[in-house]
């Protein structure tokens, strides 16, 4: 029933106080305030061994609707509980096409105005001629506005019996409307297509032309295989017609029906089409990609921008800034092109890694993998690699060896190639450690683009990378600064053996995170190796045989010991719910809160995630946090996206988020969903109730 649960949930705030149930005795009508309903019988006299067609006509005030067999993102279909004479049997429910219902965030089928669901019951062969047919029936009718209310309907009516049926004439009109919007079987044969985010229905029409068609719709039998919120697109060409949606839970195999409808080019003719089953199968939809009408490429360039010059106050970035401040002391007394040749150099070093990240993220996503931005920081491998390359950092940083004429660029005619591999290796580093962090207008920017074309979507996050460079390119080239900055000298030696702690702390987070991924023993094998990277570090400068040996050992043992220790089955350090008041999330455990009308707090968080950490530090957690949730009842979960989680993956898509933070608070009773800032202060769930009670 998990269909059902999120209309109710938006329902249910005033539910209590705008029932207005069925009256408890039978009748063929049932009236309420928003719905005449009544049970109909096409013929007026039946024939024993024949078939009787009977319409559940429902009547609707104007603004309510009722649902389809199918209802969409929320709401629950008309069910009907016939009880009928010893050998009578009634048919499956016909069910008239039906149209879309928008209700804000959520996509709605159904009916308004007017509707009759049709059954065909068969009176036993047996059956008396001349005595009175009984037919009863109880409904389940759920009609909705902004507030749903559900209707218990009890019908009964007899009809009389004859050699020979005969028609009611004043139920033809209703019997030949019901029918005319009933879909016609499809004249086409069909087929469905899967990627790893679409799905897509083709039709063989053949000489079916866009000039015939100015909209068109299909509306799945089965709830959850599509995302119903999310626009179709419709491609006519080489006589195949293709609908093509963004896919929901689905798997190569199934199979997929439902009721195509379309609109002609003058906007007024309607006609409908049951298409059969029609088996899945992998590939690419030939139709369109679905637009995300709400962000365009220029706003969403805009947002990455934003989203890349925030990065830059990012806690994640912090450790990376103090790299970035001595470069910027290094450089800045230089010649201004060079210094100016250092930052495009930086820059590119950050484009590039933004750009090869958003590659292998949407390659992965192409192959059928659920993940999002900070992907590369869910491999216990990649994280322990970049422990030991920011420890490498920090031990040139200290003195312990020189990167020198390799890395660094001391003197000679190597150094300006040398200084600006440096500066291009700060910025992918910078790039590495930031892109798991979200800014605000990030998460717009990184979510949309995922919905786009991969060179749209490679432009998105490029522009972004530009926006996390752009502060130190804009220094790098201002003159002004360059006079500003201290004089070079040995204070210079100290200031730089003094950065060398931050990118410390920052080797000491990421053997924290490993230890969340694969355990305790992962992280203390990794911890060995960085020890057998620091003896490399200081055997680098000698050049005698055995030092070179000692070397080659400690290099080949500290690369032994990283690629050994993901590969460990420890448990990890932590549980999925890091907090002690909360519970690891579900989706099955945040559809039975909602359903039992509870306020639920959802914090997506990961271990990497600095920003969620300190948020997690500053707002979410201590007495005040406690007494907030206590105080409204509101139940709080947390999903750990520090590993792979499919599950959490999806959930962020659904809000348009390619990463973590992400902060939603679900109001008591079925609210709207609130989502909360990815910075947060202590205050910031109290106000979110305060906005929706």
């Amino acid at each position: 029933m998990r269909h059902i649960s999120a209309g109710f949930r938006i329902c249910a705030a005033v539910l209590a106080l705008c029932l207005y149930p069925a009256a408890s005795h039978a009748a063929d009508t049932v009236r309420t305030a928003n719905l005449t309903a009544r049970l109909v019988a096409e013929q007026a006299v039946a024939v024993p061994g024949g078939t009787m067609t009977v319409a559940l006509h429902q009547e609707l005030a104007p603004g309510w609707h009722t649902y389809w067999r199918n209802p969409g993102d929320s709401g629950a279909a008309t069910a009907i509980d016939w009880q009928l004479p010893a050998g009578s049997t009634a048919g499956p429910l016909q069910w008239p096409a039906p149209h879309r219902i928008p209700l804000g965030p959520l996509l709605n089928f159904g009916y308004s105005n007017e509707t009759a669901l049709l059954s065909d019951i068969q009176v036993p062969a047996t059956w008396p001629v001349g005595e009175p047919f009984p037919v009863a029936a109880t409904a389940e009718i759920l009609v909705c506005r902004e507030i749903c209310i559900p209707v218990d309907a009890a019908f009964s009516m007899t009809v009389p019996t004859a050699a020979e049926a005969i028609v009611d004439r004043g139920n033809q009109a209703l019997f030949a409307a019901a029918r005319a919007d009933m879909p016609t079987p499809s004249p086409w044969p069909a087929s469905a297509r899967i990627s790893d985010s679409l799905l897509s229905v083709t039709l063989e029409t053949g000489a079916l032309t866009p000039d015939d068609i100015r909209d068109a719709y299909f509306f799945t039998d089965t709830w959850g295989i599509a995302e119903y919120a999310k626009p179709q697109t419709v491609d006519i060409r080489d006589g195949r017609l293709t609908v093509t949606m963004t896919r929901g839970e689905i798997a190569p195999g199934a199979a997929v029906s439902g009721v195509l409808s379309v609109t002609g080019t003058d906007g007024t003719t309607r006609q409908s089409f049951t298409v059969g089953n029609a088996a899945v199968v992998p590939g690419a939809p030939s139709a369109p990609v679905p637009a995300e009408p709400a962000l365009a490429l220029p706003l969403l360039l805009a947002l990455a921008l934003a989203g890349g010059l925030l990065l830059n106050l990012m806690p994640c970035v912090f450790p990376v800034l103090a790299v970035k401040a001595f470069g910027l002391l290094q450089h800045g007394t230089s010649d201004p092109r060079a210094r100016i040749a250092h930052g495009l150099s930086y820059t590119a070093g950050v484009i590039a890694s933004f750009g090869a990240l958003a590659a292998l993220l949407l390659a992965a996503r192409a192959g059928g993998a659920a993940v999002g931005w900070g992907f590369q920081l869910q491999n216990p491998l990649i994280v322990g690699a970049l422990a030991y390359v920011a420890a490498a950092v920090g031990f040139s940083l200290s003195g312990i060896f020189e990167m020198g004429g390799r890395f660094a660029g001391i003197g000679g005619k190597w150094a300006a190639r040398s200084g600006h591999v440096g500066s291009f290796a700060t910025g992918i580093l910078a790039a590495v450690v930031a892109a798991p962090c979200t800014a605000p207008f990030m998460a717009a920017a990184a979510g949309g683009a995922l919905f786009l074309p991969a060179p749209a979507a490679l432009l998105v996050f490029a522009v972004m990378g530009l926006g996390l460079a752009l502060p130190y390119l804009a220094l790098s080239a201002s003159p002004a600064l360059a006079r500003r900055l201290p004089k070079p000298g040995a204070w210079m030696i100290r200031f730089r053996q003094a950065l060398a702690f931050p990118i410390y702390a920052t080797a000491a987070w990421l053997i924290w995170v490993l230890a969340q991924q694969a355990g305790p023993d992962a992280a203390f094998l990794a911890t060995l190796g960085l020890i057998c990277l620091a003896a490399a570090a200081w055997l680098w400068p000698g050049g005698g045989r055995l030092q070179t040996t000692g070397l080659v050992l400690s290099l080949a043992t500290a690369g032994a010991l990283l690629w050994a220790a993901p590969t460990l089955t420890g448990a990890p350090a932590r549980a999925q719910a890091a907090s002690a008041n909360a519970e690891p999330f579900t989706m099955a455990r945040l559809d039975a809160l909602r359903d039992e009308g509870r306020a639920v707090f959802l914090n997506m968080t990961a271990a990497w995630c600095i920003t969620c950490k300190v948020n997690e530090r500053v707002a979410l957690s201590g007495d005040d946090f406690a007494a907030t949730l206590a105080s409204a009842r509101v139940a709080y979960l947390q999903g750990d996206w520090t590993s792979r989680n499919p599950e959490i993956t999806a959930f962020l898509e659904r809000f348009g988020r390619a990463g973590v933070p992400l902060y939603v608070f679900y109001p008591a009773n079925g609210g709207t969903p609130v989502v909360l800032p990815q910075i947060l202060d202590p205050g910031a769930l109290r106000r979110a109730i305060d906005t929706t009670t």
